[in-house]
């Protein structure tokens, strides 16, 4: 029933693309305080991986205050992998930041070893892309190339196209994430990545249909094609995301 990828990512025992729908927690916090308690509270909800969204954070533009920030916690995390994401503002980020500032940030967390993958747009310029690449490659994590539409849902030719792009870009797993109108447009979307899956991208895929119509393709990404859902934890980073309890046993009823 599982549709896997014929390569698989294994990050500290979590492996994309396998036997199993992989649940991601994000966090939005403000401060370093707020962060630590609330990663306190997911790691309880026994996630498979946790998402920080930097870009909410006060001190986003601080490196080394994220650096120490991102050391705090790693403790309370132990082996659950963490995607560090400092989200461009064009693409749904809190803030809108220099592209140096960016760049910093990033790679004064992949410096801690605890930034497991880092996730970028895939319309960033190519030289601030070859820049985190190297970064990301030099401490041994891994790349999600990204793309947003809070608007609309692209066509399936150009969602489709979109993901190997990603790939080509030198992405270890594929992400999109598109705004439904009506349930065609989840359609279109599962559609589009099963034909990825099945013809063009042999690596792990993340995907969804975003808002109240989309949430059904948070729950059967195994039939699809999508190995990771992003799920509520303490608030919710982008609309559709549902209560990680519901969606295990969800998972649960539909194995």
């Amino acid at each position: 029933m599982r549709l896997e990828s014929k390569v698989k990512l294994n990050v500290r025992g979590k492996v994309f693309g396998g036997e199993k729908n992989l649940a991601c927690i994000p966090m939005i916090p403000a401060t370093r305080e707020a962060l630590i308690e609330e990663t306190k509270m997911v790691v309880e909800l026994k996630p498979d991986v946790i998402e920080w969204r930097v870009d909410y954070f006060e001190k986003a533009a601080d490196a080394e205050y994220v650096k120490e920030s991102l050391e705090a916690i790693a403790p309370y995390v132990e082996e659950i992998p963490v995607i560090f994401t400092f989200r461009h503002a064009c693409e749904g980020g809190a803030k809108e930041y220099p592209q140096d500032v960016r760049l910093a940030t990033i790679k004064a967390a992949l410096s801690t070893g605890h930034a497991d993958i880092v996730d970028i747009e895939a319309c960033n310029d190519k030289e601030f892309i070859e820049a985190v690449k190297a970064a990301v490659k030099e401490a041994g994590s891994r790349l999600i190339l990204s793309f947003h539409n809070f608007k609309e849902t692209p066509s399936e030719e150009f969602i489709y196209e979109k993901l190997k792009e990603e790939r080509d870009l030198g992405a270890d797993i594929p992400k999109l994430a598109v705004m439904p109108q009506n349930f065609n447009d989840v359609l279109t979307l599962m559609r589009a990545t099963y034909r990825a899956r099945t013809e063009a991208v042999d690596l792990p895929l993340i995907t969804m249909s975003m808002g109240e119509i989309g949430k059904i393709s948070r729950v059967i990404g195994d039939l699809y094609g999508s190995d990771m859902s992003f799920v509520v934890g303490k608030a919710a980073s982008a609309p559709g995301q549902i209560p990680v309890a519901v969606v295990n046993e969800l998972w649960k009823l539909l194995a």
